[in-house]
């Protein structure tokens, strides 16, 4: 990945609205994840990410996991009360607490404190885990869950990180289809709703030299159908982390997702590299999207690949 995306991903994922999707008291294993936890009455397992929602009260647990490479930077992030706050603020999660709590797996350190989305104040957790994989598990309630720290802490004391799942059960957990082409490779899913490859030996990539593809669904906001989706491509390309300047060259229709109204952007991604998004809006109004980074001297090489791992996407 590239240089401090392990830490970007994680606040990222710790931070997103997610879909909701709701009561079984009983160990659950969590489909894609080495976690079985037992959730809290009302949740049941959600449909589009890792984890589980409460329908009736639009609250959610997300589960996501990161290589175990990520454990120093993010046990580091949790290290302090000042340090949590540091990380969280500029994604709008004010942190009040900060604590350690006892799992069936080892001790996890939890940060509590709420976060504004629409107007309504969200109470939130976070809590981070260690065992074959990086853990966080993001709780986010709405006042009419009346979920509370005691509830939580109960919540995770049943948590049991197992071994890793295989690849292919991680990509069949994802809320699309898509199957890996050479020479790239899978590194690993995200949150139950992407999934990153790359070409090389590296797993962690701080400098950014591997070339690198991500697969992922929309998991906040409303349905995108009547857009423009060459509009929402855009805006999507242009929010990406260090794809502010992109430069788009080519624009086009495609088939992508099991979508005829698919766009294909392709263009400059800063010096020497160029990337390659690809955009559709399926039955449900939401939307999936794949989009590569790479040197501008491998084009012709990785272009072909890139074509056929997208021809593999289609909506579930």
């Amino acid at each position: 990945m590239r240089a401090n995306a392990i830490l970007r991903t994680a606040v990222i994922l710790s931070c997103l609205a997610v879909p909701f999707s709701a009561s079984a008291q009983t160990p659950q294993r969590v489909t894609g994840t080495t976690v079985t936890i037992t959730p809290p009455t009302g949740f049941t397992p959600a449909k589009d990410f890792a984890g589980f929602a409460d329908e009736k009260t639009k609250s959610s647990i997300l589960i996501a996991e990161l290589p175990p490479e990520a454990w120093p930077q993010l046990s580091a992030l949790f290290g302090s009360i000042d340090a949590v706050r540091a990380g969280f603020k500029s994604k709008g999660i004010e942190v009040a607490t900060l604590d350690k709590v006892p799992t069936a797996s080892g001790e996890a350190f939890l940060a509590s404190g709420t976060q504004t989305a629409a107007g309504t104040k969200l109470a939130k957790w976070v809590a981070l885990a260690q065992g074959s994989r990086t853990v966080m598990i993001t709780v986010q309630a709405m006042p009419a869950a009346k979920l509370d720290d005691a509830a939580i802490k109960t919540m995770l004391k049943t948590v049991s990180l197992g071994a890793p799942p295989s690849e292919a059960d991680k990509l069949a957990s994802l809320p699309f289809k898509v199957a890996p082409s050479a020479p790239f490779r899978v590194l690993d899913t995200m949150g139950g709703t992407g999934v990153a490859m790359t070409v090389g030996e590296k797993n962690v990539d701080p400098k950014g030299e591997q070339p690198l593809l991500i697969v992922s669904s929309q998991v906040s906001g409303g349905p995108v159908a009547g857009i423009d989706p060459a509009v929402v491509a855009k805006t999507l390309l242009k929010q990406t982390k260090e794809m502010e300047s992109a430069e788009i060259d080519t624009e086009k229709k495609v088939s992508f997702g099991g979508s005829s109204d698919g766009v294909l952007l392709e263009g400059k991604a800063g010096e020497n590299k160029r990337f390659v998004q690809y955009f559709a809006t399926g039955p449900k109004g939401t939307f999936v999207r794949l989009v590569s980074f790479f040197p501008a001297d491998r084009n012709g090489e990785l272009r072909p690949a890139i074509e056929k791992v997208a021809g593999t996407v289609a909506f579930k």
